[in-house]
């Protein structure tokens, strides 16, 4: 018996109710296999509780990997909830750190264990985290990886910041603060790739003052002030519609000096001081440049990673692809949201997939390539049978 997996979707008000159509739905596409993990995703505007409730009934005690957010689609079918269950005899397991959020370093620490371990037996191939968005330290959490032999794939929750509620989903918790992590073992492969569509403004500065989830000062000025002037705002202007609801999509572009890559860090909110709450942070001291988007470069580069992340399904029966998107593509794209589902569509091809909404995503390009944080991307994951597998 291969991996089998099963979506299942739904746009009920109620959040007990559509967490039980979605679970229903997918345990009885998952047939006769017996369900391992749970992939939920629901809208940051439910009673969490309400939807773990909902999940319980149906799903009992099987691990769950997710969190809430401010967009789902279920293919091309917006919805409010979504559940894949995987199902079938591959190795996993899960782990869950409730106090990330306000203790990072102790979670790394927890964590090194784990990943000490793999130095020895290499059991686990690769792992995806679900980290807290909006609190919390990721670039800590990171460095714990920089040695271990896994591939890694993942993404910060808190899409619909401020509005709503930022939940995480791991095991049998459901909570803010958290971490959530998903370890993959024999029977069961992942393609990862990702997509960027960001391009140099020509406009640089340099950080000259940040700590910890703040950027406060850009050439010696606030940091908010020195980007709106760039963009011929004022920093009272941030704060109220239209552009309190567009501030992320100008994010500032730096490169990482133990990748070599360049991550983009895109602003949460504007602070009264004037400094930037963000999630991933530049360096103090790096120079920064202010990115735009390309529509037209941002849809080419999403294709280009879920084929790259299929690539090495050689059968994708029984496969199912998830696309974590940063809660700016649906910004880019509010008045063009057929176009972005049309592209992951085509991309998809037979595969069923779904796609969220997210405050950035987690990714490492190899085993000896230091794992990044990073806003305004797009992360393609497919899940597959290890039998199915060419690499």
């Amino acid at each position: 018996m291969s991996l089998v997996s099963a979506v299942g979707y739904s746009n009920e008000i109620n959040a007990r109710e559509a967490a039980q159509q979605a679970a229903q739905q997918a345990l009885k596409g998952l047939r006769s296999a017996s369900p391992k993990l749970g992939l939920v995703f629901f809208s940051h505007l439910f009673d969490a509780a309400e939807v773990r409730h909902g999940l319980a009934g149906l799903l009992g005690e099987i691990p769950l990997w997710g969190a809430s957010t401010s967009a789902i689609y279920a293919g091309r079918q917006p919805c409010r909830v979504v559940v894949v269950v995987l199902g079938g005899p591959f190795a996993m397991d899960t782990t869950w750190l409730g106090h990330y959020g306000r203790d990072p370093f102790g979670s790394a620490l927890e964590l090194n264990a784990r990943l000490e371990h793999l130095k020895t037996t290499p059991h686990w191939h690769s792992v995806l985290l679900a980290a807290d968005g909006v609190n919390g330290d990721i670039g800590t959490l990171l460095s714990s990886f920089e040695q271990a032999p896994i591939r890694l794939g993942g993404f910060l929750s808190g899409a619909g910041f401020p509005r709503g509620k930022n939940c995480l989903l791991g095991e049998t918790y459901c909570a803010a603060g958290g971490l959530s992590a998903a370890w993959f073992g024999p029977g069961i492969r992942l393609g990862m790739a990702a997509a960027s569509g960001w391009k140099d403004s020509g406009m640089t500065f340099l950080v000259t003052a940040s700590r910890e989830n703040r950027l406060i000062q850009l050439d010696g000025q606030p940091a908010a002030g020195t980007l709106g002037q760039a963009l011929g705002y004022s920093p009272a202007e941030w704060n109220r519609p239209p552009l309190f609801e567009v501030v992320r999509l100008f994010p500032l572009g730096y490169r990482d000096e133990s990748s070599g890559e360049t991550v983009l860090a895109a602003p949460l909110a504007v602070q009264e001081d004037g400094s930037l709450l963000m999630n991933v942070l530049p360096p103090e001291g790096s120079r920064v440049r202010l990115m735009v988007a390309e529509r037209s470069a941002c849809l080419q580069s999403l294709q280009d990673a879920i084929q790259t992340a299929k690539a090495g399904l050689v059968n994708q029966e029984g496969g199912v692809g998830m696309f974590l998107l940063d809660s700016g593509w649906f910004e880019l794209f509010r008045t063009q949201e057929n176009t972005l589902l049309d592209a992951m569509h085509s991309a998809a091809g037979q595969m069923p997939w779904f796609s969220v909404a997210t405050l950035g995503h987690i990714y490492r390009k190899g085993e000896q390539i230091s794992p990044l944080a990073t806003n305004l991307g797009a992360l393609a994951v497919v899940f597959g049978d290890e039998g199915q597998n060419a690499g």
